[in-house]
């Protein structure tokens, strides 16, 4: 396994501060401003036109990307100052980065009974199930039914006053004795932009409500 060393973070190169919260997580863009005494300053993270400031209370992951691979430091530090004049995050982070092979899309909690529809050769099923996360390129659910793998469903997503429809097949299943029930895995056929529309909406919501605002950090 190859580990990527702190010394090989160069100026300009893509990062990202992943937020853990619960079973939520954020992740926020940035590049390597300069480097001192490996330390990493990176540009100051922004949304809404504010300054993003990271809580303590949430874990707080560092990633970087080298040759199109990603590497991940855990529990990095991750502060706001004011350097030469300007607004920066410092990031300190030990250790070696470790590859990092994360899903391709944010998943976003909804944690919602929905109906979902099971097709067959006899049409298709109805059934209430838990809805547990979505991204844009699956769902998981889950009901104590019992559903085979490779089945298609269709979501019905509502958004205010509009409806998402949701075309996929269950690619994953997996019994929990905890909960008595199927947890299931399913994979989108195909994009949806409303869909993507939606998540983006959620998360900004979620950014707003957990992070804090920033300007009694700056020192």
């Amino acid at each position: 396994m190859f580990l990527l060393q702190i010394s090989e973070i160069t100026v300009g190169g893509s990062v990202e501060i992943e937020v853990i919260m619960a079973n939520k997580t954020i992740n926020f863009k940035s590049k390597v401003a300069f480097i001192k005494n490996n330390t990493i300053f990176i540009e100051s993270i922004k949304f809404n036109d504010r300054t993003v400031g990271f809580s303590d209370k949430f874990k707080l992951n560092f990633l970087y990307k080298k040759d199109e691979k990603l590497y991940k430091w855990e529990y990095a530090s991750v502060k706001l100052i004011k350097y030469n004049g300007g607004i920066y995050h410092k990031v300190n982070i030990i250790g070696e980065g470790m590859p990092y092979n994360r899903r391709d899309y944010f998943r976003l909690y909804i944690g919602e009974e929905m109906p979902i529809f099971i097709n067959s050769a006899n049409g298709a099923t109805a059934l209430t199930v838990l809805v547990k996360d979505i991204s844009e390129s699956g769902v998981g659910f889950i009901s104590k039914e019992d559903i085979d793998v490779n089945r298609t469903i269709r979501l019905k997503l509502k958004n205010n006053n509009t409806i998402i429809n949701l075309n996929g097949i269950i690619v994953r299943r997996e019994y929990n004795a905890n909960l008595q029930s199927f947890v299931y895995g399913c994979k989108f056929y195909e994009k949806s932009n409303d869909l993507g529309k939606y998540i983006a909406k959620r998360q900004s919501e979620m950014i707003r409500k957990r992070l804090s605002s920033p300007a009694s950090n700056v020192r």
